[in-house]
């Protein structure tokens, strides 16, 4: 799977939210309130965060439908 890089916490939240991405990583420097913020909304829709070369990743399970635009 794809690992997809965000370099912000807006950026981030726009490709977790879209469904074209299972993988996002938080490619910048996260403050503790944006880390806190993204893990409680999405890891109450099931998504795991991990930490990887010094970075967090957030990866989502099954498969989501974007919604209709």
């Amino acid at each position: 799977m794809i690992t997809i890089h965000a370099k912000s916490t807006s950026e981030a939240e726009k490709l977790l939210a879209s469904g074209t991405t299972s993988k996002v990583l938080l490619d910048y420097s996260v403050t503790t309130d944006d880390f806190f913020r993204i893990a409680d909304a999405w890891c109450a829709q099931g998504a795991k965060i991990s930490k990887k070369a010094g970075m967090f990743v957030i990866s989502l399970k099954g498969f989501r439908i974007p919604p209709n635009d």
